[in-house]
């Protein structure tokens, strides 16, 4: 009884292991709204071009750090060749100010905290790229430098530096 006991056990342990592994390697659907109150669909399997999810707060001064070179990235690929969807949560700013201030040009989602859940973000910034089949294809690890996410941002999507 004891030893079926632990191979219940043990088969649970493996699913959840096998779910989070698939979950963190193929991105989730979500809805979300802009500051302008439209409704944008991210459907992870039917993307025209690779994606950036990046989940930040307009208090967030790694995020502030970070976003330039999210910038200079969307910028290289050029128009119509990436989507970065600017996720804001655990907000009490304005982030559309914010973006303005910055000169960031990035698609806003605002009240994202739902979005971050999916995704298990607990900290800002949150960085996810997505290639067109739904793969996440990089994340953001801990403390990455902005310069080193840059530099793995234009690999992953075959841009010069």
């Amino acid at each position: 009884m004891k030893r079926l006991l632990l191979i219940c056990l043990l088969a649970a342990a493996a699913s959840l292991f096998v779910q989070a592994a698939f979950a963190q390697e193929t991105a989730l659907a979500w809805q979300g709204k802009t500051a302008d109150g439209k409704t944008v669909r991210f459907d992870p399997q039917h993307l025209p071009r690779p994606a950036v999810l990046l989940f930040w707060a307009t208090w967030c001064p790694y995020c502030e750090a970070l976003m330039p070179y999210v910038q200079k990235v969307y910028a290289a690929a050029g128009a119509g060749k990436l989507d970065v969807y600017a996720i804001d949560i655990k907000e009490d700013g304005d982030p559309v100010k914010t973006l303005r201030e910055r000169k960031l040009s990035f698609t806003l989602i605002v009240d994202g905290d739902a979005i971050a859940d999916q995704y298990s973000v607990k900290g800002t910034p949150g960085l996810f790229l997505v290639d067109t089949h739904g793969k996440i294809i990089y994340r953001r690890s801990g403390g990455d430098a902005p310069e080193k996410v840059e530099t793995a941002l234009r690999e992953k999507l075959h841009l010069a530096r």
